[in-house]
């Protein structure tokens, strides 16, 4: 996922959390939908106020978000999966984790129920104050985020990608029959059933009751489907993506290497780059220390390709960079370097060979 670079960006529970300009849409939408809702409450005058009381249910819906975004992160942490962060978005968010080699279906689910539950829990918790207070403004906006967060916890259950229970259809397909890719083609394909379910559900309920549907419910049955189309479709294609890489090898995937002395400089480097070969600067002891980038030997100002060594223009290589075998799927190689930090891996093969994942090809998390 590639976060926006504007909007509000700040820590919360110690995880990073991005919030798009495009959110306070989302605020505003939700404002909107639940104007209605607060006509009657007590202790409010006039128009302006009802939409002051809509918008700070819309803040407070806004927050459970957050903890339903927050339960993923943490669940994902409990596995010691690194997590760079959250962004929140128009109408939902999305936690962006890393996995390990330990990542199965188990974990899988219990990561994406582990939303879910949270705004369950908000909404439960909402409810039981609501019967405790008085009527009032207090009691009717717990009222209604204990009713909305009951809708968003049952909806992101519904077993279609890119929902929580698309995940768990996932989970279980894969448990069953041992491929995550199958479990990803499945839950994506209900999700695009669930779209269009979902488009034609105000037509189907005003035929049963012989009315004509609102134009407000088909707004938001065909917003709510269209996101459910875009993340089922970008599911299936990186589905589609999978299976591509799982037939390639690291073999080839990977370079020549030559060796180079770090004290070599730009200008007798430059005549052996070549899209063939990594060139790889190596200390006394023979351990690789850094790839030379070609981007930045030929950035190098001419006038002083002279004075600037191979090594001033090569990416370190971490000690612990993994060595797969040439044999190995890519899916292994990206793996590796999800759990080593690493960007190079080495392909045990005579003569000796090199992968650099940023040459090799770009992998986007989901």
């Amino acid at each position: 996922m590639s976060e926006s670079t504007s909007g509000w960006h700040f820590r919360f529970a110690g995880v990073p959390v991005s919030v798009p300009w495009n959110a306070l849409i989302g605020i505003a939408v939700i404002a909107l939908l639940w104007y209605p809702e607060f006509a009657g409450s007590t202790g409010i005058g006039g128009t302006a106020a009802q939409w002051v009381l809509a918008a700070g249910f819309a803040v407070l819906l806004m927050l459970s978000i957050l903890v339903h975004e927050l339960a993923h992160a943490y669940a994902a942490r409990a596995f010691q999966y690194p997590v760079s962060g959250i962004t929140l978005w128009a109408m939902g968010g999305v936690t962006s984790y890393r996995t390990t080699t330990r990542h199965g279906p188990l974990r899988e689910a219990v990561i994406a129920l582990a939303g879910p539950a949270a705004t369950l829990a908000i909404a439960y918790v909402a409810w039981v104050a609501a019967g405790a207070v008085p009527g009032g403004v207090v009691h009717d906006l717990l009222a209604a985020l204990a009713s909305a967060n009951f809708l968003v916890g049952f909806f992101n259950l519904l077993p279609g990608a890119p929902l929580d229970g698309g995940a768990v259809v996932r989970a279980v397909v894969w448990a069953v029959t041992g491929s995550p890719v199958t479990g990803q083609v499945v839950a994506a394909w209900v999700g695009r059933a669930l779209a269009v379910l979902i488009v034609v559900s105000p037509f189907l309920l005003a035929w049963q009751v012989g009315g004509t549907p609102s134009l407000m419910l088909i707004t938001v049955a065909v917003v709510l489907a269209w996101v459910l189309w875009s993340g089922a479709s970008a599911s299936l294609r990186q589905a589609a993506a999978s299976r591509t890489l799982a037939n390639v090898r690291a073999a080839d995937l990977a370079r020549e290497v030559v060796a180079v002395p770090g004290s070599l400089t730009v200008a007798a480097l430059l005549p052996g780059l070549s899209p063939e070969v990594c060139l790889v600067v190596a200390d006394e002891t023979g351990r690789p220390r850094g790839v030379v980038q070609a981007a930045a030997a030929h950035a190098v100002p001419e006038a002083e390709r002279d004075r600037v060594t191979a090594l001033a223009v090569a990416a370190s290589v971490p000690r612990d960079a993994p060595a797969l075998s040439p044999d190995a799927p890519a899916s292994d190689v990206v793996a590796a370097c999800q759990a080593t930090g690493s960007r190079f891996v080495f392909v045990t093969s005579t003569p000796p060979r090199i992968i650099d994942t940023d040459a090799a090809f770009v992998v986007e998390g989901p």
